[in-house]
């Protein structure tokens, strides 16, 4: 019994209860590599939850209690968790995953030595046993705060007898609706086979036929890792990943992929595990007939998949880029991959890391952590990491700015040490120093980067943007031209940074033109606002500056001027001016 005074509450929370499936079984069959990989998940769980406004109040061998201010982001948090763990089976070589339950309440609760009491915890811990392992469970009372949701998918499972419950509980399961982009629109390129580049590549999704879903994530890092490899090599144009995964999805035939995406070649491949043994297969096709002109089977373990990764780039490239030199193959062939886990967290991170919200943010910053503790030498983790303390830098999310942009350039120098043969480790040092105002050293970081990997869309996309803030406004605008031409279905960022540099050279027009081909815009409501004030459009104007302030609530002119990295002050005023015309303060 617990003594009345030694609590405290009632407090209205939402509780979060999440317990282990089948972990008397997987101790049975493993049980030092199941603690070890239940350690490494709790720890990740009570790291995450505090970035989505929650915190842990009571671990018990297999299970966790979590409580949370906020129905909303306890929900929020449990589905990021999930898919977070979904991810996990494709990294730890061919040991079996830890699945969750989870049980989601509201009520009130009363704070004890021990952790939290209360009709409510009884409940979530109740409800998480009608989950699906990896699955989420929440009552009527959750249900009824966040059946609006249009992203979530909501099914009721019916009214449940529940141990120590006296009436029968209504429970529903939650599934994050899917969002995936295979509706975009797809541009269907006008080039003939005969004015295709001679050297140029896409390299299409790995197919998975390991009948383990789990795969999935580990042939998408394969395919992305060959496109950077191969994108070393200067006489190879090749397509970016998004751009070649969209193509495949949504056209019928190799040919029609090819047109699409406007090159010569094609390499598709397959992937299949069993157990530890992986078998991958590759085939380099002349898109425009279809013609297999040369193919290759790679057999081995988990443990070697980089060596044959290695192997289908150098083979690959000397059939299809005859005149690279020595000393690019050198450079592959010097090339360290890191720990098979590390490398998977990095992939994941950077998928969180996209979304440009404060808790996302956090989230891929834990990941990178966790990769950088497993292998302290892999470069990319400290790279990755330093992207994340400049995101939350330029978008006010910290009480130590300062702090943050130094630990950015920090993380970007040590990215360099661990790897100097990478071009991301210079990319994220080139962005440190653009915003810091240093220019001169931003722009050697971003050119050095650039002679690493020429090819590299994204890295011609950021190196633009650098330029588009130092008055080279022509040069900003060709490589942002060449980066949308090597990556066709580019992220929205092309454009936002393609935008900027119009606005710079004072091309409103052109900006508009520009910023409205965004699918989201939600980053570029401070363009729009500043392009239509200075065309005199104001009604415009007006309507982007209340967007600026619905997506950024903390949005100040104050704080924003202190935010574009532009080296002569006049530009900037110039810039602050169109903001302060479209209504903002």
């Amino acid at each position: 019994m617990i003594a009345q005074s030694n609590l405290s509450g009632p407090q209205l929370l939402t509780v979060l209860y999440a317990d282990v499936h089948g972990y008397t079984r997987l101790l049975e069959q493993d049980e030092r590599g199941t603690v070890a990989r239940l350690t490494r998940s709790l720890a990740l769980i009570r790291d995450l939850v505090g970035d989505y406004g929650g915190s842990v109040v009571n671990t018990a061998g297999d299970g966790l209690v979590a409580v949370f201010q906020s129905v909303h982001k306890a929900l929020h948090f449990a589905i990021e968790m999930q898919s977070e763990l979904s991810r996990e089976s494709a990294w730890t070589d061919g040991a079996q995953s830890i699945s969750f339950r989870v049980g989601i309440s509201v009520g009130d609760t009363f704070a004890g030595a021990d952790g939290v009491y209360g009709h409510s915890v009884n409940l979530a811990a109740r409800i998480q046993s009608f989950a699906e392992p990896g699955g989420i469970c929440v009552t009527e009372a959750v249900y009824q705060i966040v059946r609006a949701n249009g992203d979530l998918r909501l099914r009721s499972l019916g009214s449940k007898r529940l141990k120590n419950v006296s009436a029968p509980v209504e429970i529903y399961s939650v599934e994050r609706l899917c969002t995936g982009q295979s509706s975009l629109p797809i541009p269907t390129r006008s080039l003939g086979a005969e004015s295709l580049p001679d050297a140029s590549l896409a390299i299409l999704p790995l197919e998975n036929i390991s009948a383990d879903p789990s795969d999935l994530y580990l042939c998408q890092g394969i395919a992305a890792d060959l496109i950077t490899n191969l994108s070393r090599f200067r006489n190879l144009m090749v397509i970016a990943r998004h751009s070649s995964i969209l193509a495949a999805a949504n056209a019928g035939s190799l040919g029609e992929i090819g047109r699409r995406l406007g090159v010569r070649y094609l390499l598709t491949g397959s992937f299949r595990r069993s157990d530890k043994r992986i078998r991958m297969t590759v085939d380099l096709v002349e898109a425009a007939s279809e013609n297999v002109i040369w193919s290759e089977r790679y057999d081995g373990v988990m443990t070697d998949i980089f060596d044959f990764q290695d192997d289908v780039a150098a083979m690959t490239s000397a059939r299809v880029a005859i005149h690279i030199d020595a000393a690019e193959r050198r450079r592959l062939a010097e090339h360290a991959h890191p720990a098979l886990y590390a490398y998977g967290l990095v992939l994941r991170g950077q998928d969180m890391g996209f979304r440009f919200l404060p808790d996302a943010n956090l989230h891929a910053r834990r990941l990178f952590e966790q990769a950088r503790d497993l292998d302290p030498d892999y470069g990319r983790s400290y790279a990755a990491m330093s992207r994340t303390f400049n995101v939350e830098w330029r978008y006010n999310w910290t009480n130590d700015p300062e702090g943050s942009l130094n630990e950015a350039l920090a993380l970007a120098k040590r990215a360099v040490q661990c790897d100097s043969l990478d071009s991301r480790g210079f990319s994220e040092m080139g962005l440190a120093h653009l915003y810091k105002k240093q220019h001169d050293e931003a722009i050697a970081a971003y050119e050095h980067a650039v002679d690493l990997n020429p090819n590299d869309a994204d890295l011609l996309a950021y190196m633009g943007d650098c330029l588009a803030y130092v008055r080279q406004g022509e040069r900003a605008v060709n490589l942002l031209e060449r980066a949308i031409r090597l990556n066709p279905y580019h992220p929205d960022s092309y454009l936002w940074f393609l935008g900027d540099a119009y606005f710079h050279n004072g091309d409103y027009a052109r900006t508009l033109e520009t910023l409205y081909r965004m699918r989201d815009q939600s980053e570029a409501h401070r363009l729009l606002a500043a392009s239509h004030a200075m065309l005199g459009q104001m009604d415009e104007a007006r309507h982007h500056a209340s967007e600026v302030m619905r997506v950024h609530p903390n949005f100040t002119i104050e704080h924003w001027r202190k935010v574009p990295p532009l080296k002569h002050a006049e530009d900037l005023d110039l810039y602050v001016h169109g903001l302060r015309l479209a209504g903002l303060n």
